[in-house]
């Protein structure tokens, strides 16, 4: 190989380097934004653990459950 063949060579090994370096600091950055976006609030928490457990509450009619959708 000529001279300005490896002088290519090495400039485009340099620019798939830094590259690839900003690609994962990009990544890292998205995953660090994706996880602050899917946090839930502690009530909610509460909400899903009684769903998961099976206690439902029963209401006799709509002004009933009505309250307790206001309340909350």
């Amino acid at each position: 190989m000529g001279e300005y063949e490896n002088v290519y060579l090495k400039q485009i090994s340099d620019d798939l380097d830094f590259l690839k370096k900003k690609i994962m600091s990009i990544e890292e950055r998205v995953e660090e934004i994706s996880d602050d976006l899917h946090e839930v609030r502690p009530e909610y928490i509460e909400k899903l653990k009684k769903i998961e457990s099976g206690k439902f509450h029963h209401y006799k009619n709509i002004k009933e459950l009505r309250k307790t959708i206001e309340k909350d």
